[in-house]
């Protein structure tokens, strides 16, 4: 007799109900001991499904305690990185000190009361809209009070040099004649720095459902691992998987170690240390210790939108190519359809889960993201090839034509309000009917043969 679910499953499902309890009970560590020994005792009899029970009860128990041990709710992600960096005073105004300062997201003014010092701060807030449509943020005393110094060596994003980074990089684009607006998207797209995007375009793509193009996920850095990989293959043998393995991390502090780029950088890490020991590449197994790997390292990541949405999307994307696989398709429609399956399959899992949150679909983010998903490596590619190549005069009129074009289409939105139980059942549902699709299409193959 055998368990139903793989191990790596059921003990990810374990460690997420043990995240989720601890939010009502805090477990001791003599209860851990217990469950652990009954376990371990329940290993002598023939009872699967008893010594199952004590093995999870084990895993839910002490996935609630070291939660509660080495985790605050107080680091429930709020959305953004609240690390910033003081870099230089400008000047008084009439009531405040003006000070400029750098985050994640590109430059901002702080306005204080307080003088501060030049350094790294954990802050409270984030900056919001001010003068002239830029980013500032307002303090007093007692907030700057609340302000956590951090030293370089705590400090564990550099900012001052990926700001440097991105900002050579935006000049190159200029110099090879990429237009101001294009240069803004190119920050967004490949950099992951939106504070020089035209607010027009960011206000169209979030309007058209296609936001998540912008943000940068497993997909954006899935096509920059496919560069690396081109480019390992010019030198030498041994020296090939570092040179992937590092340029991957690079990339992934460059662009900010959001929640969707530290998912796929743990993903792509597992795929090279599966191809160094020689081991067989299972893409599900690869998401499953991604996701359990995810979790340990922060618990509180279940509950941030960006983590669902992009664990959630993966997901309807493998089962997707896991149908289309099942079928032998003319090789001239197999990579259209492929494009199709995915967007399709990413956007009926997600949808459940924008419901929820925002309380509103996009009717043209379907055939929007279809179109999208073969133009965006190709504009990719262009941007990448634009830091090294004079190409702008010629591909920089099309593409700012093109981006000005998708600000003139009408949004069409349904407002949608679901709770979480009917967010549970939508999902139910879905399970229930991939389930059913693949037990009647193994049905059939078996006739079939």
């Amino acid at each position: 007799m055998q368990t139903p679910a793989h191990f790596s499953v059921r003990l990810l499902i374990y460690w997420i109900s043990g995240i989720l309890l601890s939010n009502y009970y805090q477990p001791s560590i003599s209860l851990l001991l217990i469950a652990f020994c009954s376990w371990i005792l329940s290993t002598h009899y023939n009872s699967v499904y008893l010594e199952e029970f004590l093995l999870g009860s084990s895993i839910v128990i002490l996935s609630a305690h070291l939660t509660l041990t080495f985790h605050s709710k107080e680091e429930i992600p709020a959305g953004e990185p609240l690390i910033i960096l003081i870099e230089s005073f400008e000047g008084n105004t009439s009531k405040y000190l003006r000070y400029n300062a750098q985050w994640r997201e590109g430059s901002f003014k702080v306005y204080s009361k307080a003088p501060i010092e030049n350094a790294y701060y954990l802050i409270n807030e984030l900056p919001m809209k001010g003068f002239n449509e830029q980013l500032v943020l307002f303090v007093d005393g007692n907030k700057l009070a609340k302000w956590q110094k951090l030293t370089e060596i705590l400090f564990h994003f550099p900012i001052r040099s990926v700001a440097s980074l991105r900002n050579s990089a935006s000049k190159q684009w200029e110099k090879m004649k990429f237009s101001p607006v294009l240069v803004g998207f190119y920050r967004a797209l490949i950099l992951g720095d939106r504070s020089r995007l035209a607010p027009e375009i960011k206000t169209a793509f979030r309007q058209l459902g296609l936001a998540h193009i912008l943000a940068i996920s497993g997909m954006h850095f899935g096509l920059c691992y496919l560069l690396f990989n081109g480019i390992s293959l010019l030198l030498p043998f041994k020296l090939r998987r570092g040179f992937r393995v590092i340029l991957s991390i690079s990339y992934a502090v460059i662009t900010g170690l959001g929640v969707s780029v530290i998912r796929a950088l743990i993903f792509i890490l597992l795929y090279e240390l599966g191809i160094a020991l020689r081991r067989p590449i299972d893409r599900w197994q690869l998401l499953i210790t991604t996701a359990l790997i995810c979790v340990m390292i922060q618990p509180y990541w279940i509950y941030d939108v960006g983590f669902q949405l992009s664990f959630t999307a993966v997901l309807g994307i493998f089962v997707g190519i896991y149908f289309l696989d099942l079928f032998e398709l003319p090789q001239l429609l197999k990579k259209p359809i492929q494009l199709v399956t995915i967007s399709f399959s990413a956007q009926l899992a997600v949808s459940p889960i924008l419901a929820f949150y925002f309380e509103e679909l996009s009717l043209v983010a379907l055939p929007l993201s279809i179109i999208a998903s073969p133009i965006v490596p190709i504009v990719m590619f262009i941007g990448g090839v634009g830091l090294f190549l004079p190409i702008g005069s010629i591909t920089s009129p099309l593409l700012t034509v093109l981006l000005e074009h998708l600000t003139h289409v009408t949004p069409r939105k349904v407002q949608i309000c679901i709770d979480l139980p009917e967010v549970i059942s939508l999902y139910s549902m879905l399970g229930l009917l991939v389930y059913v699709a693949h037990q009647a299409l193994h049905k059939r193959r078996k006739k079939e043969y």
